[in-house]
């Protein structure tokens, strides 16, 4: 699997705290069982989560706080 870099992530999700949350969600959702997005086998979850966001097989929503 191609490791896909931080500038591709940060396109799909503009703000580097969003992104590593999302990955990290992504991640626990990975260990927990659910199915992976991409067809591509690794054993590492966050490369796994990285590429199904930088290929868009993974859509994050981000809810802005309210203040």
């Amino acid at each position: 699997m191609k490791f896909r870099s931080r500038s591709e992530i940060i396109n799909k999700i503009p703000n580097k705290y969003d992104a590593v949350m999302a990955i990290s969600n992504r991640v626990k959702m990975l260990v927990e069982g659910k199915k992976r997005l991409v067809d591509e086998y690794d054993e590492n979850y966050i490369k796994v989560a990285m590429e199904e966001i930088a290929s868009g097989a993974l859509e994050v929503e981000i809810k802005e706080k309210e203040k």
